[in-house]
Formats: C-alpha cells, structure tokens, sequence
C-alpha cells in the first residue's frame, strides 16, 4: 500500500491538528499538548501529512520557502518508522523547496 502525501498550508495551527474533517481521526496520537503549545508559539507555515490505507501515519511542520526549510515539528507513528516514511516527508519538503533538509537533534 502506497503512502499519500498531501500539503496543507495553514498559520492556524488548530485547524492543522483539527485534520479529522480530512482525514480519518488518528492524528491525535502523533502529537502531545505540550508539543501543540510549542507549535502554536512557532507559527508553523506548512503541514504535510502522511496517509496510509486510510490512516494518518506521520506529519511534518515546518516554515518551507523557495530554496529554504525549516522543519519545527516531525512525527511518524512508531510502527511504521521502519518503512521509510520519515524519508518520503523529507525527500517531499526537498521537491516543494528544492532545498536540501538537514536533521539536527535536540
């Protein structure tokens, strides 16, 4: 089963997280209130979200311009980190910015 990315550009963040009207309601286990809060004080521009066999598996926030990213959030659910999902929501903010994206821990 193929995974779908799909791009929502959007400064509100709690309609970004509200993405049940889209999308099926499993995005609520990818993010805590606490990452919310810090999310919502950054002002993240962009959200991609991954979706596979109906469920929401992963998504990305981030500030994504013409030849620049910066990602503020990542998150895959942990049963599918090993197929490669964090890698399809990178190589897809690569083609949107054509920027190359560097991963840098806390």
């Amino acid at each position: 089963m193929k995974t779908k990315i799909r791009k929502f550009k959007e400064t509100d963040l709690e309609t970004v997280l509200d993405i049940d009207r889209e999308f099926p309601p499993t995005s609520r286990g990818l993010i805590t209130k606490d990452d919310a809060v810090r999310l919502s004080k950054q002002s993240p521009k962009t959200c991609l979200v991954a979706e596979k066999g109906g469920k929401v598996i992963g998504f990305i926030f981030g500030e994504l311009g013409e030849d620049s990213c910066v990602v503020r959030f990542l998150q895959v659910l942990p049963e599918y980190l090993g197929e490669g999902i964090v890698t399809d929501l990178i190589d897809e903010v690569e083609k949107l910015t054509n920027a190359r994206v560097l991963l840098k821990g806390k």
